[in-house]
């Protein structure tokens, strides 16, 4: 019984440490994000981000306005968790996966030129 609380109790120390580090990896790229692209609001053009970015994932008109949006994919990640009563015998696991990806969305004016960046990071 001792034996299964400590198990349990590691998995849970542990999952809570790689949380951490994910949301570290999030607050970092998004960082990144914002150094690349905020000088280039009111300036860049659709040619000089698709010479930096390559083509957008997809592209869409509203009005006067185009939206891209480039989606960068990096597998999936599984997670597990762990629960054990400390009363019975018994214990709980369960498992899970999502994608890791990043996704960019930078809003044109009618002119060609960047007017505004968005991103998602999933971790």
């Amino acid at each position: 019984m001792r034996g299964l609380v400590l198990i349990s109790t590691s998995i849970i120390i542990f999952v809570l440490i790689l949380s951490g580090c994910a949301q570290m990896q999030v607050h970092s790229r998004l960082q990144e994000y914002k150094e690349i692209f905020n000088p280039l609001i009111g300036v860049a053009t659709k040619e000089q981000i698709v010479q930096r970015m390559g083509l957008p994932t997809r592209k869409q008109s509203v009005g006067n306005v185009e939206v891209w949006e480039y989606h960068q994919s990096f597998g999936t990640r599984g997670r597990a968790y762990a629960y054990s009563p400390y009363n019975s015998g018994s214990a709980f696991a369960t498992g899970s996966s999502h994608e890791v990806y990043d996704r960019v969305t930078l809003t044109f004016d009618s002119n060609g030129i960047l007017q505004n960046a968005n991103f998602y990071v999933q971790r």
